[in-house]
């Protein structure tokens, strides 16, 4: 028998059609993986119809699905508009889910937690630290309501407040001739060990970018690699090679490391952190304030980093 979807299966459909991996889109959503396929099942049973076509390697939206999406698309952003416009008219207050890259968070966090629990006391923070593809998924399905991620950001349905710059840094071996240099040339690298975090990472984008454009065709071929600053930062220390680090991320890093920090010639590579969210909410004016409120915790607790 054919029945009216829940929300909750609307935005099941949404997460899998739209990033396309049944594990990570339930992590998107905040559920485990069956809570979400069995969400997505009734749906499909009370339309009796396909939306989804599963198979070990891939999973793909159906024709059925693909005309559907727009529409369930469009039902959960109304019913997101709906529960935040029926909200009381007050100013940073309720829960807010905050996504954060890996490579911001360990170094923005510090400072930016006792910002808001200063200036904006009665917001319910809920940080969720993830890569940016799954951060803008979670955006479009509404599991969270702003992310802190690197430009560039080419999804038309975010806008961007832009937080902070900051330049890239080489973290080296100790004992490596570059170890202090403040004029180390990008084209100088094509001879150097890279190492880098493993894909799905803006920050390995960027320095691969940074390479490329100086003619560093190896960039990335390195054996090894990691799934954070910390972990690769070891391997440098172990002399297995060199590595990017944002400037945020040197203070922290090197902690107790034996290593060195090589930086580049003016003007250096770097990159620029931004605050995201839908073009589609209705707290866009309270967004704004709280991009203010990160770029006054920047500028008070992360002096290596330009404020924008």
């Amino acid at each position: 028998m054919r029945s009216t979807p829940t929300v909750a299966q609307l935005r099941a459909f949404v997460a899998v059609a739209e990033i396309q991996h049944f594990k990570d889109a339930a992590a998107s959503l905040g559920v485990s993986q069956p809570t979400l396929s069995q969400s997505l099942a009734a749906m499909e049973t009370r339309l009796g119809v396909r939306l989804i076509e599963r198979n070990p390697r891939k999973v793909m939206v159906t024709a059925e699905g693909r005309f559907l999406l727009p529409l369930a698309r469009h039902a959960v952003e109304a019913v997101d508009a709906f529960r935040t416009t029926a909200l009381p008219d007050t100013w940073l207050t309720g829960p807010l889910h905050l996504g954060v890259i890996p490579t911001v968070a360990p170094y923005l966090l510090p400072s930016l937690l006792p910002a808001i629990h200063q200036e904006a006391p009665d917001l319910q923070l809920n940080v969720h630290e993830d890569q940016t593809d799954r951060l803008l998924a979670a955006l479009a399905t509404g599991a969270i309501d702003v992310a802190i991620m690197a430009l560039p950001v080419t999804d038309p349905r975010v806008r961007s407040e832009v937080l902070y710059d900051e330049d890239f840094v080489l973290a080296v071996p100790a004992d490596h001739p570059w170890a202090g240099a403040d004029d180390v040339q990008p084209s100088q690298l094509r001879d150097e060990e890279l190492l880098f975090l493993e894909e799905g990472h803006c920050l390995r984008d960027q320095a691969v970018e940074v390479c490329l454009q100086s003619g560093v065709t190896n960039a990335g071929d390195a054996n090894a690699r990691a799934a954070s600053l910390s972990t690769i930062v070891q391997l440098v220390s172990a002399g297995l090679g060199m590595t990017f680090l944002p400037d945020s991320a040197v203070k922290v890093e090197t902690r107790g490391a034996h290593l060195g920090v090589a930086r580049f010639a003016d003007p250096a590579p770097g990159r620029s952190i931004v605050l995201v969210h839908r073009r589609s909410s209705t707290r866009t004016e309270e967004f704004e304030d709280l991009a203010e409120i990160l770029r006054r915790a920047v500028a008070t607790g992360m002096p290596s980093v330009r404020r924008a």
